[in-house]
């Protein structure tokens, strides 16, 4: 699949030169280098390029935007120069501004945005599943709702199970919708023997922002439940606080974790964390403490 979607951007890049006079490229990248403390996977003690306690990674991307109705977008995830390959990659053509109520179809390999991306997708989270694979997604809004609906293959490009690991294709789905301070939304995602529901809710009001997400797995006979709530508080100046809780019930056990942080704003890109997490449970580290360095562009 892949080889097909950069196939397909080639040719729309170079081989029409009426279309290639019209190009727009830009890059971003977000570089996330951790030092990392504590009695938990994956060590006592390291240095990496992605947050063991966000299981956010560091990543570059390039798209190239053809016109007003065409781009390709390649993204690749930083792994810690440990691994043998990036964490994740993405590569996709998206056709732009198709209808109305359809602003994209994107064809390609993509992370689907199941729920707040807090256990999925890209992020290094407890399961060794990922919401991203090679398909086809239809996003696009009937004001107020917004919506993306997809199919995947069930492995992505490195070989790790889609999410529901049932080994076919599963359909993903999303609704949500931005209400002005609260933003909130609603997956489901659909397999042979397994489905998924994933809630999720934003609130800023300035003073504090706070973020929650609800994911249950279900099987006949078995559900997994997966919570997260988040706050952020600003304190002074470029200095503000968080706090984070974690739930995971497989229907035998519950088990919780707790974070608690600052952050300190470089500048408008540029931030410094330090994250300390309490993980008596084991959910996937143990009790450590994490300083990160935060650079976008």
């Amino acid at each position: 699949m892949k080889r097909i979607v950069l196939a397909i951007a080639l040719v729309v890049l170079f081989a029409v030169p009426a279309m290639a006079q019209n190009v727009e490229v830009t890059f971003n990248g977000d570089l996330i280098g951790t030092y990392f403390s504590g009695d938990g996977f994956p060590a006592d003690e390291q240095f990496g390029l992605y947050s063991i306690l966000d299981r956010e990674y560091s990543n570059l991307s390039m798209t190239a935007k053809v016109g007003d109705n065409l781009a390709f977008t390649y993204r690749v995830g930083l792994d810690d120069f440990i691994d043998d390959a990036p964490y994740t990659r993405e590569a996709y053509v998206s056709l732009l501004n198709v209808a109305p109520a359809l602003s994209e179809i994107r064809v390609g390999e993509f992370t689907f945005p199941f729920a707040a991306q807090q256990w999925l997708g890209y992020h290094k989270g407890i399961f060794p599943v990922s919401a991203t694979g090679a398909g086809v997604m239809l996003s696009g809004s009937f004001a107020p709702i917004n919506y993306n609906l997809a199919v995947t293959n069930e492995e992505d490009s490195l070989g790790w199970p889609s999410f529901l690991d049932t080994g076919e294709k599963p359909v993903w789905a999303k609704v949500s919708s931005d209400l002005g301070a609260v933003n909130a939304g609603l997956s489901y995602a659909k397999g042979k023997d397994l489905n998924a529901w994933g809630l999720n809710a934003a609130f800023d009001a300035g003073i504090v922002g706070v973020t929650a997400e609800y994911v249950v797995l279900q099987e006949t006979g078995y559900d997994v439940k997966l919570g997260f709530v988040g706050a952020n508080v600003p304190v002074t100046g470029p200095l503000s606080v968080f706090a984070k809780y974690y739930l995971l019930d497989d229907g035998i056990d519950s088990l919780n974790a707790f974070a608690f942080g600052a952050d300190y704003a470089l500048s408008d890109n540029a931030k410094i964390r330090v994250e300390n997490i309490s993980d008596k449970d084991d959910i996937w580290t143990g009790d450590g403490l994490e300083a990160q360095l935060r650079v976008s562009f």
